[in-house]
């Protein structure tokens, strides 16, 4: 009874969080084993793993169906609340080649960018590739199109207002 007793309180006391092999500090000889009264591991299976491993940080196709690939058309405003420049991109002929040739002037603003348009993930890893050295999120921005009026990108927000 004893050793029951003993038994209920450490399992108690150790919760069901215990995961690493117990150490015996000391056996009386009628000390029973604690791993049947533990609760197992969940193991998971490998498709669940693989599956976990291919899951993306973010939804595909990316949209901004208030946007589209091409010249902005509205007058450029002040944008004082933007701590870092910001630049909306997407997997567009257009906007790879202007990320390209802007590359280097992003990098040395500090800005970040949107992807706001992508189909797939290899238009999503095309893009990422043009853009290294830069943080660039795949990612709606119909938001920023409401509140502007943007209805075009590629495009740079700064606090001094946009340009393209």
């Amino acid at each position: 009874m004893r050793g029951l007793v003993g038994l209920l309180c450490l399992l108690l006391c150790l919760g069901a969080h215990a995961r690493e092999p117990l150490t015996v500090i000391y056996d009386s000889v009628d000390t029973l084993p604690l791993e049947p009264y533990l609760p197992k591991p969940v193991l998971q299976e490998k498709s669940l793993i693989q599956k976990k491993k291919n899951q993306l940080p973010f939804n595909l196709p990316v949209t901004t169906p208030s946007m589209q690939p091409g010249k902005a058309a509205v007058t450029p405003k002040a944008l004082p609340y933007l701590q870092r420049p910001l630049f909306l991109v997407g997997a567009d002929q257009v906007s790879k080649d202007w990320l390209v040739e802007r590359r280097e002037q992003l990098i040395h603003l500090g800005a970040v960018g949107l992807l706001v348009e992508a189909k797939d993930r290899q238009e999503v890893e095309s893009v990422l590739a043009i853009a290294e050295g830069l943080k660039l999120v795949p990612a709606s921005a119909e938001g920023f199109a409401a509140k502007l009026g943007l209805t075009h990108y590629p495009i740079l927000l700064s606090k001094e207002g946009w340009e393209q």
